[in-house]
């Protein structure tokens, strides 16, 4: 229960500079590989030919350039907090998105059906915005939407 100290032992052993160097180089290296990892998903998943994939960064991104805009001009003219709150509500629609495509993309191949994950994410939007003072329920749902005009945006351009 108690722990006992030796007083007459005075000696400290401390790691030598290799020991030191060697650690810190394994610590380097490790954070390299992590951002190399995350690089390498990020280039594999631009760099594949599928079409549904460039379907998928398409639309994400056009999802995430309309809701800038509209979180910019809507901060300017209704308040920070109402912009901020569509930014958010639109994110985590990008999110709800991301979600859906890749249910999508495992339907026929692993699964015969759509996942229900997803709908967790406008549940979790309605419950953080209820709860935190910084967002506003309303413009956080209208931000939550903003990939259906873009949806509508992409495939009304032929």
């Amino acid at each position: 229960m108690f722990t006992s100290v030796d007083s007459n032992r005075k000696k400290l052993e401390h790691p030598s500079n290799e020991n030191v160097q060697f650690s810190q180089s394994l610590n380097n290296s490790t954070i390299k590989e992590s951002k190399f990892g995350i690089a390498n998903q990020i280039d594999n998943l631009l760099s594949q030919n599928d079409e549904y994939t460039k379907l998928q960064l398409t639309i994400f991104g056009i999802t995430f350039i309309v809701s800038i805009l509209l979180a910019s001009i809507t901060g300017v003219f209704f308040g920070f907090t109402f912009g901020f709150s569509i930014f958010i509500g639109a994110i985590s629609g990008i999110f709800y998105l991301r979600l859906l495509a890749k249910s999508v993309g495992k339907l026929g191949k692993e699964s015969s059906g759509v996942s229900k994950l997803q709908l967790l994410v406008p549940v979790c939007l309605f419950i953080f915005a209820s709860k935190l003072g910084s967002l506003d329920i309303f413009p956080a749902m209208i931000g939550f939407f903003i990939y259906k005009p873009s949806l509508v945006l992409y495939f009304s351009r032929s």
